[in-house]
């Protein structure tokens, strides 16, 4: 009887990190609240304006005084050490932001909150010119 007890409670408790999808925002609400208050995964679609080694600020595409500031992960520890063999990630990433900026190119980005703080890109999806879907993951 006690195994049943065991999964009884283990199918109870991992129900509470079940999968949440994240939730698609309007850029002007998003711009207006940011992050205030809330928790959990959010998408918001913008236009790159300004990308540099920690930030990314969007702005909105209807109404480009609109802009939202959203923080890109760390480098960490051997991103220099990487740079020396070859393109880092981080290089990459950086040279591509710029890219889409130049163009103008729409893109979705998928963020986490946390709570007040700045959010934080998790993808950036965008379209390449040819058609095709692409990302840039941290």
């Amino acid at each position: 009887m006690k195994p049943i007890y065991l999964v009884a409670a283990f199918a109870v408790s991992t129900s509470a990190f079940a999968y949440q999808p994240a939730e698609q925002r309007d850029f002007g609400e998003f711009a207006a609240s940011g992050c205030r208050a809330r928790d959990g995964d959010f998408i918001i679609r913008g236009i790159v304006s300004s990308a540099n080694e920690d930030t990314l600020v969007l702005s909105d595409p209807i109404d480009s005084s609109n802009t939202v500031s959203v923080t890109l992960p760390g480098r960490g520890p051997f991103a220099r050490a990487s740079g020396v063999f070859g393109t880092s990630k981080r290089e990459a990433s950086d040279k591509q932001l710029n890219e889409l900026r130049s163009s103008r190119t729409a893109v979705v980005v998928t963020l986490k909150c946390k709570g007040d703080g700045a959010p934080i890109a998790r993808e950036i999806g965008y379209q390449n010119p040819d058609g095709t879907n692409a990302a840039i993951s941290f």
